[in-house]
C-alpha cells in the first residue's frame, strides 16, 4: 500500500538533515513573512522553516497533512492544506505580511507533476518574494542553462520570460528514502519586474524555434514561415544566417519574436489553442 501510494504522489522523502538545512536557508524565512511549502511530506524541511515563521504547507497526501503538525515545534506558527497544488486557492497567503515582505514559494516537487505545478505558479512570481524549488537534477540544469550549452531550450527561455534563475544545489539519490534512480536539485527564482514578452503566442513561437534542436533558427523557422520572413526577421535582429536556437539568450527572443509579430496574425488562434500552457512539456 505505502509504495502505491508513493508512486500515486511521486513521494520521495529527504533525509539528509545537511541538505534540508540548505534548502530552508534558501527558502530565507524573514520575521513577518510567510513560507508557502508546496509537498512537505514527511515535514523535515517544514521543521525547519517553522522555525523562523509561518508555514503554510500544501499537502495533497491527507496521510502525511494530518501528520504534519507534529513534525513542527510546539507553538509553531503552522497552516496545512490537505489539497492538490493544482487546485488550491492561495490568495488568503498572498497578501504581504505586517512588515511588507512577500511570501516566499518552495517545494520539493513531486517529479511526476513538476511541470503542472510550475506552469500554474511561475506567471505570479511577482506576488512572492522568490520560488526555490526542488526538481530532478536534469531538469534544473535545463531550467538555468546559459545560451550555448547543450541543456538550454524552450524550457529555458520560457522560464526567463518571467524570472532570473539561479542553481543551487546537486542532491544525490542517497539523501532520499525510498532512494531515487536519478540526482536532484534545487534552483531559485526571482521576479523580473515585468514579463519579457506579455504577448500568449511568445511560448508557441519559442517551441517553433527550437523544433529541430541542433539545427538551425533558420530551418526550424522554415517549418512555420516562409523563407522571406524568416531571413528577413533574422537580419533585422542582427543574427548570423546559420545561428542555432540554443546560441541565442532570452532577450534575443524576445526581440525576434517582434520581429516576426507582424507575421503572426494570421496563425494566432491557431497557435493559441496549439500552445496550452506556458511551459513546454519538458519537465
Amino acid at each position: 500500500m505505502y509504495d502505491a501510494e508513493r508512486r500515486r504522489f511521486g513521494q520521495n522523502f529527504l533525509v539528509d538533515h545537511s541538505v534540508c538545512q540548505a534548502i530552508a536557508q534558501d527558502a530565507d524565512p524573514v520575521e513577518g513573512g510567510t513560507i508557502i511549502e508546496i509537498g512537505p511530506g514527511a515535514g523535515a524541511i517544514t521543521a525547519l522553516l517553522a522555525e523562523k515563521g509561518r508555514v503554510v504547507a500544501v499537502e495533497i497526501d491527507p496521510k502525511w497533512a494530518d501528520k504534519l503538525p507534529r513534525k513542527v515545534r510546539d507553538g509553531a506558527d503552522l497552516v496545512v492544506i490537505n489539497k492538490d497544488a493544482l487546485l488550491v486557492d492561495l490568495d488568503p497567503w498572498l497578501e504581504p505580511g505586517p512588515t511588507g515582505v512577500l511570501p516566499v514559494l518552495c517545494g520539493n516537487l513531486p517529479y511526476n507533476r513538476a511541470s503542472a505545478i510550475l506552469i500554474r505558479f511561475l506567471p505570479q512570481i511577482r506576488r512572492f518574494r522568490h520560488m526555490t524549488f526542488m526538481v530532478q537534477w536534469e531538469v534544473a540544469k535545463r531550467i538555468c542553462a546559459e545560451p550555448g550549452g547543450r541543456d538550454y531550450g524552450s524550457l529555458t527561455v520560457m522560464v526567463a520570460k518571467h524570472a532570473t534563475s539561479e542553481i543551487r544545489l546537486k542532491i544525490g539519490p542517497d539523501s532520499f528514502r525510498p532512494r531515487p534512480r536519478v540526482h536532484s536539485g534545487t534552483f531559485l527564482l526571482k521576479a523580473r519586474p515585468e514579463p519579457m514578452v506579455a504577448d500568449p503566442m511568445f511560448p508557441w513561437f519559442v517551441r517553433a524555434a527550437f523544433r529541430q534542436k541542433r539545427k538551425t533558427l533558420r530551418n526550424s523557422l522554415l517549418m512555420t514561415f516562409p523563407a522571406p520572413v524568416v531571413d528577413g526577421a533574422i537580419a533585422e535582429c542582427g543574427l548570423e544566417p546559420g545561428i542555432r536556437g540554443e546560441q541565442i539568450a532570452p532577450e534575443g527572443f524576445a526581440r525576434l519574436f517582434q520581429a516576426f509579430l507582424p507575421h503572426l496574425e494570421h496563425l494566432r488562434q491557431d497557435a493559441l489553442n496549439a500552445a496550452g500552457e506556458d511551459l513546454p512539456e519538458e519537465l
